[in-house]
């Protein structure tokens, strides 16, 4: 038997060796068939799919339009009408700037009796649907309500406050068609400290007071009232602080349905396991402090990239301090910048401190984490959340390098949420609101990000040891 099959492979192998030579030899083995004029052409190479365009929240701003304090059917204003829409507001910069600058003239509408106007957050207003950032198309305009809720975008105020509801522009627009312009040096001529946002707003509201005409705005072309000279004060915000924190466009300010129905789809990154929790979309709203109240175990941190390495360092060659919403009293890491005058003799030292607050390394990060994880309002954190802009391989060494220091339950980051496509859009909202949420949260000095998150926390009566700075 063993010589009969040891004859079948010799046979069998001779007759694959005839077969190779023959066929794959002479090149005919899997060769391409010769096309004839009688073969069907070849089928095209698929056509590649196009990117979807951005959204442009239709809903939303059909929305607006449709709130119950506008009447279409009118001509012009009502006698107890009255209107301010600040028509020189901030174009073409991140919504850190735009929301810490619509907050105060929403309260500056709010003090002088009058329905505030709102737009839309404007990357372009020249008519385009779409501009571009990075390469990238993104919507011109996004609609307030899509960002946010609450009476800046024609929400009710609370019971007993009988200031005029906001109204959307076109509204304003459509109702006036006679428009009483005033520029900003009308008033910053009778300021005497001009960053002073309290002295801004009475200084509008005592102009304001005096004028019966019921369709006011400012010119477009005169900039904003509030703006990076206020922002950037570090005393600008101390007098108005009190009143503005009380007033109802914090205590019944929010974010929108859109924005909190992608914090409850990401939750499992920011609660900890077996923590009780209720979704956000399950809630009748109350107010921005009942709603917004501290997630136990977690940190977040706010860690800029991208442009930010070079803004820092123009920061240093003027000795920049903290924004004016990062630089209150009770902060626990208030910063002192080096002496301006000493910035020729000393540069590389004034650089070398402004990247260490401003724009620290993934060694200085890990080591401030470290740090403030041992202090007594940080007992319990579990959970890390990075908010960035970080490219992906900074954020996997960021992410390897807290690991290795620490030991966590999770360590997750802006590019961990999962969004749909409206809502990649208004990522940054997100991001604030779970910053605003953190059992303890770390900022940049200089980011309004991180201004306007802190700027919750403090309305919201947290702790100021559990705000910190890099």
């Amino acid at each position: 038997m063993a010589r009969r099959y040891l004859i079948l492979s010799l046979i069998g192998l001779a007759v694959l060796t005839l077969i190779w030579k023959t066929f794959w030899q002479s090149g005919e083995w899997f060769a391409p068939r010769p096309f004839r004029d009688t073969d069907p052409p070849p089928l095209p190479p698929p056509p590649e799919i196009a990117a979807p365009m951005p959204p442009l929240y239709e809903n939303y701003h059909q929305a607006e339009l449709s709130l119950p304090q506008h009447h279409w059917e009118q001509t012009r204003p009502n006698k107890d009408e009255k209107f301010l829409f600040v028509a020189g507001h901030s174009r073409g910069c991140g919504w850190g700037n735009a929301m810490q600058e619509l907050i105060l003239n929403a309260y500056m509408a709010y003090k002088s009796n009058r329905s505030f106007v709102f737009a839309n957050y404007t990357w372009n207003d020249n008519g385009s649907k779409y501009s571009e950032y990075n390469g990238k198309k993104i919507p011109s305009l996004i609609p307030y309500s899509a960002l946010i809720r609450g009476p800046i975008v024609g929400g009710p105020y609370p019971r007993g406050d009988h200031t005029p509801l906001s109204v959307h522009r076109d509204y304003f627009d459509h109702v006036c068609s006679q428009k009483t312009t005033f520029i900003r040096e009308d008033i910053s001529e009778i300021i005497d400290y001009k960053n002073s946002a309290k002295e801004i707003v009475d200084g509008w509201q005592h102009k304001l007071e005096r004028v019966d005409e019921p369709c006011v705005q400012t010119a477009p072309n005169s900039g904003q009232i509030f703006n990076f000279d206020v922002f950037g004060d570090p005393k600008a915000m101390l007098d108005i602080w009190p009143e503005l924190s009380d007033s109802p466009i914090l205590t019944h300010f929010g974010w929108s349905p859109l924005v909190e129905l992608a914090f409850d789809n990401n939750r499992d990154l920011f609660f900890t396991s077996g923590s009780p929790w209720s979704y956000l979309t399950d809630r009748p709203f109350t107010t921005n402090a009942d709603r917004y109240s501290a997630i136990p175990g977690l940190m977040a941190i706010h860690v800029r990239r991208g442009d930010f390495e070079g803004h820092c360092m123009h920061l240093a060659s003027f000795s920049s301090q903290y924004n004016a919403f990062n630089s209150f009293p009770d902060m626990v890491d208030p910063f002192v910048p080096p002496p301006r005058d000493r910035w020729e003799a000393h540069q590389e030292e004034h650089r070398a401190i402004y990247r260490e607050h401003c724009y620290p390394s993934i060694e200085q990060i890990v080591r401030r984490v470290r740090q403030i994880r041992r202090t007594p309002a940080a007992r319990g954190l579990k959970k890390l959340y990075i908010m960035t802009n970080g490219d992906k391989q900074f954020i996997s060494d960021l992410r390897a390098a807290l690991w290795r220091d620490q030991d966590w339950e999770a360590i997750t980051s802006s590019r961990d949420l999962v969004f749909n496509w409206e809502q990649k859009y208004v990522a940054q909202a997100v991001d604030m609101l779970v910053g605003q949420r953190a059992q303890v949260f770390i900022g940049n000095g200089w980011s309004t990000l991180t201004s306007n998150v802190i700027m919750m926390r403090m309305a919201n009566r947290f702790r100021p040891e559990t705000t910190r700075f890099w």
